[in-house]
């Protein structure tokens, strides 16, 4: 077994990690760099991008654009595979980016959209036999819904991809029994290291995140929430705050789809995900999809403005300027709270993600931030270490500091740092 990380021992974003056993090759992510960031040319990656693709496949973790953007770069038929409610999202997603203004934007997205159509689904634990490799799907928690460790087997060799995780989601309890029952007898753990420079830092918990807003909501009746639209726990931690508070939950059309393919797929194991989108509930707590006509802003008109304004809401926002006359006609009562629920390099000028549309959209108005990290702690890094133990190393991905992992965890298994590149000799 020999491996390949073409992209992402020294950046987060952008990673491509290849497995190869006896011609037959795996690949996992490939995706675009960060906003902002140097984007590196890559040279031709035989099995991915050109080649010989009868022997190859890519397995994608989830779908953020740093893990899956790049997909349309892929030789045309290679079999790529992602969860089933992931691509779900990721279509709803991109279908919408098809009818952005910036032609050649939208362009771009239309063809991720036809490339949607030929990928595979999988399930949790199902087992996927590319040629002498059997790749095996760890459901974990992380700011993208259905989101996947991958443990890879092949010539008696056991490897851990971890893919972006965390340990304080909502969903986070099931991580290390996944690991204990299915991640055993494993020699070598691929990690992500996002947050590892951040090693005093406490991060929140979306239990704890969750708590705040119901506060915030008892205390302001008109609540206006800048978040991902595909960050989904967020999103129903949101709804489950606005009903417990007797708070209206609106949004547009397009974050309603969204919401109703997570519900669908899985209100059936958990109530979290089970939204009342007929409104045949009590009056208060009840949820609201907010239709657009046409290019006109979002309005509430009638009966829906006195409804609202009566019981109080919580709506979900964009830094689209259709929310715009909303925004000017309630950021002016005492009763109005905006909060801005995303990283905040996105606002930092200095950061090289700096998003200056949002920031321009956001920018009048007295926001309070309210926010959590998608990827794992230093603390839980740790411990997915002492619970897998790996025989013979740890390989550092998806971090501005892999040497931070030699000062950290070196008790825990020897780390090995890899050039982007670079064949590894799996033994």
């Amino acid at each position: 077994m020999k491996l390949t990380i073409h992209s992402g021992t020294n950046q987060i974003g952008g990673c491509i990690t290849e497995i190869e056993s006896g011609g037959y090759k795996v690949f996992i992510d490939f995706g675009e760099q960060l906003p902002g960031t140097e984007v590196k040319e890559l040279s031709l990656i035989v099995g991915l991008t050109g080649g010989d693709i009868s022997k190859s496949a890519l397995f994608i973790t989830h779908y953020h654009g740093d893990h899956i953007g790049k997909i349309c770069d892929t030789v045309a038929d290679l079999p790529i595979y992602v969860g089933k409610t992931a691509l779900d999202i990721f279509k709803c997603l991109e279908t919408r980016l098809t009818h952005i203004p910036d032609r050649k934007e939208a362009e771009k997205h239309k063809r991720i959209v036809e490339r949607i159509e030929t990928i595979n689904t999988f399930e949790p634990l199902q087992k996927i036999i590319i040629g002498k490799i059997t790749v095996t799907p760890l459901l974990v928690d992380h700011s993208a819904f259905d989101a996947y460790m991958f443990v890879i087997e092949a010539d008696n060799k056991r490897i851990l991809h971890t893919g972006d995780f965390r340990g304080h989601g909502f969903r986070s309890k099931g991580l290390m029994p996944t690991l204990k029952a299915y991640a055993r007898n494993i020699d070598y753990i691929i990690s992500e290291g996002t947050n590892i420079q951040r090693t005093n830092d406490k991060i929140k918990t979306e239990n704890e995140l969750q708590r705040d807003f119901i506060s915030y909501f008892r205390k302001y009746k008109y609540n206006f929430v800048l978040a991902s639209s595909t960050n989904i726990d967020r999103l129903f931690a949101l709804y489950h705050a606005a009903k417990k508070t007797s708070r209206c939950f609106v949004c547009d059309s397009y974050q309603a789809k969204i919401l109703k393919i997570v519900s669908k797929n899985h209100k059936q194991y958990t109530k979290f995900y089970d939204i009342d989108f007929n409104q045949t509930k009590s009056p208060v707590g009840r949820f609201f999809e907010l239709k657009r006509q046409g290019q006109n802003p979002f309005s509430f008109d009638g009966k829906l403005k006195l409804y609202l304004e009566r019981h109080g809401f919580c709506m979900l926002i964009r830094s689209n300027e259709a929310f715009k006359p909303l925004l000017e006609e309630y950021s002016k009562l005492n009763d109005t709270k905006i909060y801005y629920s995303m990283w905040d390099g996105y606002l930092d000028k200095n950061k090289p993600a700096f998003n200056e549309i949002l920031y321009n959209f956001l920018e009048p108005y007295n926001v309070k931030n309210m926010h959590t990290s998608g990827h794992a702690d230093s603390k839980t890094l740790k411990a997915i270490f002492e619970t897998v133990k790996p025989k013979s190393g740890i390989i550092p991905i998806h971090t501005e500091a892999p040497e931070k992992f030699e000062e950290l965890f070196h008790q825990q298994a020897s780390i090995i740092f890899l050039r982007d590149g670079e064949v590894f000799d799996v033994k």
